[in-house]
């Protein structure tokens, strides 16, 4: 039997973060297995992973180093143990979202808090999130929409959650817009340039907020989604997104421009504002454990951490609104 690895000890061998080898294995591009509450990967697991990602880049006749990912911030002891108290107790809050840094920033500041849960953060696009909070399976659904009207927020988180009073709770608002690589002639400029044959597009998947907007944006100017080469590829987050460009794999993709700090490779071309919004339902407000997460995403300290993250506004951060059943 081949040896078998710790998360922790692929990161040391590959010389990344170990958030980065969690990454890859939610986006299935490194396969692991569980051995009771702990994840391993395999000698073989690591292989298959090392030489498929050598062909891709092969293929693509990539030698270029790309810049390592945004780094998040880091747990302090007594984070890990109050983590693993909610996982050997289920002492804690399940919060749904793509927006992996926000969620570490607010549960580090949580844990400072005497009143608060620990949070267990479950990786799920923006519709999928939704979702579970309808049906209960999770307390708190983390969106981000491109809708910049409170009113259209509303609207579409409702419509998500028919039947249901939830509580929006406003995070930021942050500019969404599509990676390029820099310098690449005949730059992309709007959505019909996606119809052109030399570009190759990777979308993101369905339900998430930006591929909701854009499959309603290519309807309202009626363009053939069919005409677009790689609308069917799908990318998982902002920072997928942005390495496949980066690593020539496609021409133009999609996320947020704060993720470009991590590849100075890239041009952004803005396509729309959209709102990060904390959903949870509206009869949890009044238990202690949610007015302390109130308390936090109200804070100065989460504000000032959130502008951190360049093109992120906090002006309306903390501002409630309701849907209606």
């Amino acid at each position: 039997m081949g040896k078998i690895y710790r998360p922790q000890e692929v990161a040391d061998q590959l010389k990344i973060k170990k958030a980065t080898v969690y990454e890859l294995i939610k986006r299935g591009e490194l396969k692991s297995a569980k051995v009771g509450k702990q994840i391993r990967i395999s000698q073989d697991q690591l292989d298959e992973y090392l030489t498929r990602t050598n062909q891709k880049k092969e293929e693509a006749g990539f030698t270029n180093v790309v810049s390592p990912v945004m780094d998040i911030p880091r747990f302090s002891a007594d984070q890990a143990s109050r983590q693993m108290d909610y996982l050997l107790h289920t002492n804690g809050l399940i919060i749904n979202s793509q927006e992996s840094r926000t969620v570490e920033l607010l549960r580090s500041l949580l844990s400072q808090r005497d009143n608060s849960l620990p949070l267990l953060h479950s990786y799920m696009n923006d519709y999928n999130s939704l979702y579970s909070l309808y049906y209960e399976k999770t307390h708190m659904a983390l969106t981000c929409f491109c809708f910049e009207r409170f009113e259209e927020r509303i609207s579409q988180i409702s419509h998500f959650l028919p039947g249901t009073e939830a509580a929006v709770i406003h995070i930021c608002t942050l500019k969404t817009g599509f990676y390029i690589n820099k310098g690449t002639p005949d730059q992309f400029s709007s959505l019909t340039d996606l119809c052109r044959p030399d570009i190759k597009f990777l979308n993101r998947e369905k339900g998430n907020g930006l591929r909701i907007y854009l499959d309603q944006a290519l309807t309202e100017k009626k363009i053939d989604k069919s005409l677009i080469k790689g609308y069917g590829d799908e990318s998982l987050s902002h920072m997928s997104a942005a390495n496949a460009v980066a690593c020539g794999f496609a021409d133009v993709s999609m996320g947020d421009l704060s993720h470009l700090a991590a590849y100075p490779q890239l041009d952004f071309i803005p396509f729309k504002h959209a709102s990060m919004d904390l959903v949870l339902l509206k009869s949890a407000m009044e238990q202690p454990a949610f007015t302390a997460i109130l308390e936090t995403i109200r804070s100065r300290e989460f504000k000032d951490s959130l502008l951190h993250f360049n093109g992120y506004e906090t002006i309306h951060t903390g501002d409630i609104g309701f849907t209606t059943p």
